[in-house]
């Protein structure tokens, strides 16, 4: 979808009227997460602008990423900061809703609480805008008391949207309220595709950085399997220690994999696995987006039974959910897998896509991010009456 910038305001409208859950909302996103940047939370922005244009007067201002696919630099972003800002003085009071989409805007609802109080401010939380500042160094240390502040004025923010439980939890411990939880949500279009036999590998996809456990996997459980299983790996290099796993004659290291040639890997893998592992609350998977792409596109899945990613699993339906750090249960499960009949194979990948598209559909993420957008317009609604029906209870009282 292009970018929609927001125009001028059309006369009569610069203060919206009538009851919020009686009219179409009028709602501003703003993301500083979006194409030709590529990740999980670009591919959140997109998908949702997608499908909130039908059911509410959306508005999308949206910082591009670089054209390789990396995110905007430090000057872009803080002009970015800037032209929303000026939005927001000019036409901020045309909004019902002003939507940010992630923490780091944080600051802009702030600023438009001060300038636009009738507006009600919603923000996303994806984990990795909370987990960077459970990090060690100055860099986690310096975003730590970004976080702190916006805790202070949580005033300024009416609901926070989470992916799931765990990033709840953490929003909550960095000391956020009214925190409601919306699971993400994957593109699953046609029927499940024919399940092949499978081919003597296992595949891993994402980033290469400790807690998603490529490293333990291949340290841990790649040896106790049988010697013709292999591992894939579709991803990118994040840190150096995961990437002296790879020297293992076992592992193929396919750099980045997107579309139909990744649809093909997963569907070919004995399993697509998702290893992560506890980091004592050092980091934390916010959701877990692959996992649904990966029961998507005709893969068996099986994953650690940790932070966001028991909300994007079901457990014996879209895969499979194991205890981390158990090599035996996952050498176990690999082995089960690989040995199932061509029937049972099917029987699942077709119930697993039937899942996904019923449950994980973006539709359902847009109708439940409205709600919690009416509910936080009901809410200020509600405040405004309140002093009114003070004042009509204590009339008479006065009047004596």
């Amino acid at each position: 979808m292009p970018v929609s910038e927001p125009g001028p305001a059309r006369p009569g409208s610069s203060t919206p009227t009538g009851s919020a859950a009686e009219r179409r909302l009028k709602v501003l996103f703003v993301t500083r997460k979006w194409p030709p940047a590529v990740g999980g939370m670009e591919t959140y922005c997109v998908e949702l602008v997608e499908e909130l244009k039908a059911a509410v007067d959306l508005e999308v201002l949206a910082l591009p990423g670089r054209r390789k696919g990396d995110p905007p630099g430090l000057l872009a972003l803080l002009t970015f900061f800037a032209r929303a800002a000026w939005h927001l003085a000019r036409q901020g009071g045309r909004y019902d809703v002003f939507h940010l989409s992630d923490l780091v805007l944080a600051p802009l609802a702030r600023l438009n609480r001060a300038m636009n109080p009738e507006c009600r401010n919603v923000i996303s939380a994806h984990g990795t805008d909370i987990a960077f500042g459970l990090r060690r160094g100055w860099k986690p240390a310096l975003y730590r008391r970004f976080l702190g502040w916006t805790a202070r004025h949580r005033d300024a923010l009416d609901a926070v949207v989470a992916n799931s439980r765990a990033t709840r939890r953490q929003c909550e411990r960095a000391g956020l309220d009214r925190v409601v939880v919306v699971p993400l949500a994957t593109r699953s279009t046609g029927a499940a595709p024919a399940a092949v036999p499978p081919e003597p590998y296992v595949l891993f996809v994402g980033r290469l950085v400790r807690r998603k456990g490529a490293g333990w996997f291949i340290r841990e459980v790649l040896p106790r399997l049988p010697e013709e299983i292999t591992l894939k790996i579709a991803g990118t290099l994040w840190d150096p220690d995961e990437g002296s796993a790879l020297e293992s004659p076992r592992v193929a290291f396919l750099g980045p994999v997107f579309g139909a040639e990744l649809a093909e890997l997963r569907r070919r893998a004995i399993a697509v696995i998702m290893p992560n592992v506890p980091l004592g609350g050092r980091d934390f998977e916010g959701f877990g987006l692959t996992a649904l792409e990966a029961a998507a596109d005709g893969g068996v899945l099986l994953a650690s039974g940790i932070d966001g990613i028991v909300d994007a699993v079901a457990d014996g339906r879209t895969g499979f959910l194991l205890e981390p750090e158990k090599p035996a249960l996952w050498v176990e499960r690999i082995l089960e897998i690989r040995d199932w009949s061509g029937a049972q194979r099917q029987a699942f990948l077709a119930g697993a896509r039937d899942t996904v598209r019923d449950q994980f559909c973006w539709s359902r993420v847009a109708a439940e991010t409205i709600g919690v957008y009416r509910r936080a317009c009901d809410r200020r609604r509600r405040r405004r009456k309140a002093p009114r029906r003070l004042e009509k209870q204590l009339g008479p009282l006065g009047q004596r």
